[in-house]
């Protein structure tokens, strides 16, 4: 090739590049610069996710933080309040004994022992009194005696315990004995019928004829119609031969129908001398069908004596 032709084909090849750097200014720069623009947009991306990863995380956390708060808030007042309730238990427990002492006249909070005990006592109680039954039905006085005595160590509210000592002591013949509960059981129970009769029939037996006369007449001003009380009255006043009032006394109790006063009434009679009236009742008593043979044997005896 001629140098002319070197030229022109050196010079083609010239504005051919020229041409091409027109077209394309940036070329010869563009694979350079597109790689790191990718870069950095990956690394944009990046920054970006993991910005909202650690928002959601850091979210999340603070949110578990709140709810672990909130918990253990809840937790402390719950303790606290249970810490309070024992402390408060433990005060009560700790000072009941110094507040029962200081207020024993508003409270009074016995112990269980004092239930156990009165519970024990009382069953005491109840099987000396069923003792003292069993013995008295038994016929055994002096030992119903010794069981009702350690009844009314124990409780002295049902004062019928008394009456009873009275009653087993009148019955073995220990006088002195029946007085004194008779008088103890008449100083509580005053106007009692019963402890009336018996105390006037133990002053009776022990001779004290006055003093069984003014009880008498204390229980005949209180109950004028009952039968015993006319019976012993009369009886007294036979005995100390004041035989008019005797004889008035028993009338009464004739009147009302009772064999006792038919027979009061006509010993006075004899003793009056008044035969032929004391023999008219005789025969009456003996013709009565409700009165008990071993009685009409002793009538007709009184009426073959005074024919």
């Amino acid at each position: 090739m001629s140098k002319t032709g070197k030229f022109l084909k050196q010079h083609e090849n010239t504005e051919v590049e020229k041409e091409l750097a027109d077209i394309h200014p940036f070329s010869q720069v563009k694979p350079k610069k597109s790689k790191k623009y990718i870069i950095a947009g990956l690394v944009a991306s990046f920054v970006v996710i993991y910005s909202i990863i650690g928002f959601l995380i850091f979210s999340d956390t603070e949110r578990k933080d709140k709810i672990t708060e909130k918990k253990e808030t809840q937790k402390k007042e719950i303790v606290k309040g249970k810490k309070k309730t024992v402390e408060n238990f433990e005060f009560t427990a700790d000072t009941v004994k110094i507040e029962v002492s200081q207020n024993l006249s508003q409270v009074n909070i016995p112990e269980i022992s004092h239930y156990k005990k009165k519970s024990e006592i009382k069953s005491k109680y109840n099987y000396y009194i069923l003792k003292g039954k069993r013995a008295e039905i038994e016929g055994k006085y002096i030992d119903a005696i010794n069981f009702y005595r350690k009844a009314w160590k124990i409780s002295k509210k049902d004062t019928s315990i008394l009456y009873r000592l009275a009653l087993l002591h009148f019955k073995i013949g220990y006088y002195k004995g029946a007085e004194k509960y008779a008088k103890q059981f008449l100083s509580i129970n005053k106007k009692n019928l019963k402890g009336m009769l018996l105390l006037a029939k133990t002053y009776e037996k022990l001779g004290k004829n006055k003093k069984a006369k003014i009880i008498l007449e204390e229980a005949y001003f209180q109950y004028p119609e009952n039968k015993d009380v006319l019976e012993n009255l009369g009886r007294i006043y036979e005995k100390e031969n004041a035989l008019v009032i005797a004889k008035d006394i028993y009338k009464i109790l004739a009147d009302m129908g009772y064999i006792e006063g038919k027979l009061g009434l006509a010993r006075v009679y004899e003793k009056l001398n008044e035969k032929k009236l004391a023999l008219k009742i005789y025969r009456e008593l003996f013709n009565d069908p409700n009165i008990p043979e071993s009685l009409r044997s002793k009538i007709e005896n009184k009426i073959i004596s005074l024919e």
